[in-house]
């Protein structure tokens, strides 16, 4: 009986530590800053300027690049608005690991051409809520094909 009641107690504790370790790790995670820094935000323009365009009332696709540089591990969240629009388009995260990186993401959006216009212009923002950072494309117009 003696040595029944330290191997019933050492059962216990090793029956709830999985638990209490799983607990005390989302406590300490969801109440610590990450160490990821965003060191550079830009966003590049993947059409060329002045390339004509049909403007027929079919919306012309827009291709732009925003690359995100930041030193660390974390996860940065981040999403696109277009032209003046308030909506948020694409949101998503980038996952940092140790060390200094560059990700990028792709968006391609669908700007307006309607009949007899003379141009399409458009641009987008890339935000990062979390950094209260924005950076903004370039304006760009694609004449329309006469």
């Amino acid at each position: 009986m003696l040595l029944a009641a330290p191997l019933l107690a050492s059962s216990v504790a090793l029956a709830l530590a999985p638990a209490h370790m799983a607990q005390a790790a989302a406590a300490g995670t969801s109440g610590v800053k990450q160490a990821v820094k965003v060191t550079k935000v830009e966003v590049v323009t993947l059409l060329k300027p002045g390339e004509t365009v049909e403007c027929n009332g079919t919306p012309v696709a827009m291709a732009f690049d925003g690359k995100v540089t930041a030193t660390g591990p974390g996860t940065v969240r981040y999403h696109w608005t277009v032209d003046t629009g308030r909506a948020r388009v694409s949101p998503g995260t980038f996952a940092f690991g140790a060390g200094t990186s560059t990700k990028v993401d792709l968006q391609v959006v669908d700007m307006p051409a309607p009949k007899n216009a003379k141009a399409v212009t458009g641009y987008v923002t890339l935000h990062l809520p979390d950094q209260k950072k924005s950076v903004r494309s370039e304006q760009v117009t694609f004449p329309c094909k006469k």
